[in-house]
């Protein structure tokens, strides 16, 4: 059977660097119809491998191209049609449709979430992006909500050992300085953590270790940033 499957941790030094493995020929996208009639509705695939481990590696392409199904694969929310991807490491995935009681302020969230040291990270985290922790989340503004969504993410994969984040666009609705910011962290934030994180606005990540798109169903990726900036490696790899 084809289906998406995923490494458990192991001893050793191999088990202190996530990895991500996506085998060339893994096809990303949904079945449609009924019993045995079912048919694949392909709208990724890889023609290559793709060997990732711990840093930042960016994720843009258009509006209903696969990112998200991509991802969720990847997450192990959602089964490959063809193909697999092997994970070491843990995996947490943070989309920008998860949702959090809207009577709790961004502090309780926190408090119900870590404790001990982890709490405190994320207590310096929200000061460092400015989060207002004593409004009810429900009153927060799109980009604050992001923030608390961010921290979650952020505190968990660094209070558990080697693991794979998966962003859906973590950035949306914040501003170009708390962008900055947040590209900080991931830089300063690198050593144990591996970061797929999908992007629209990649003028605000300078430091990144490599880049994925899709042009025409076709994954493509790359370690190597082509000109200035992320954005300009970005449309040369789509006109390849």
């Amino acid at each position: 059977m084809n289906h998406t499957f995923f490494k458990p941790d192991s001893g050793g030094d191999t088990a202190r660097q996530p990895r991500l493995s996506i085998s060339h020929g893994t096809k990303f996208g949904h079945r449609t119809g009924l019993g045995w009639n079912k048919k694949m509705r392909v709208l990724v695939e890889a023609p290559s491998d793709v060997q990732l481990t711990a840093g930042l590696h960016l994720f843009v392409a258009p509006n209903g191209s696969g990112k998200t199904t991509l991802m969720r694969t990847l997450a192990g929310l959602h089964p490959a049609l063809n193909g697999g991807a092997a994970v070491t490491g843990r995996i947490h995935y943070v989309s920008d449709q998860m949702q959090l009681d809207e009577e709790l302020t961004p502090r309780a969230i926190f408090r119900i979430w870590f404790s001990g040291d982890a709490l405190i990270s994320a207590t310096r985290l929200a000061e460092r992006l400015g989060l207002e922790v004593g409004c009810v989340f429900g009153k927060l503004s799109r980009g604050n909500k992001q923030k608390v969504l961010l921290i979650l993410a952020e505190t968990m994969a660094a209070d558990s050992g080697p693991s794979l984040l998966f962003l859906d666009e973590p950035l949306a609705g914040m501003d170009a300085e708390t962008r900055a910011v947040v590209a900080e962290v991931w830089a300063s934030t690198n050593a144990s953590i591996l970061r797929l994180v999908v992007l629209h606005e990649l003028e605000a990540v300078r430091k990144a270790d490599s880049l994925f798109t899709v042009c025409n169903g076709e994954l493509r990726h790359t370690f190597e940033r082509a000109g200035d900036s992320w954005s300009e490696t970005c449309r040369r790899l789509r006109a390849i």
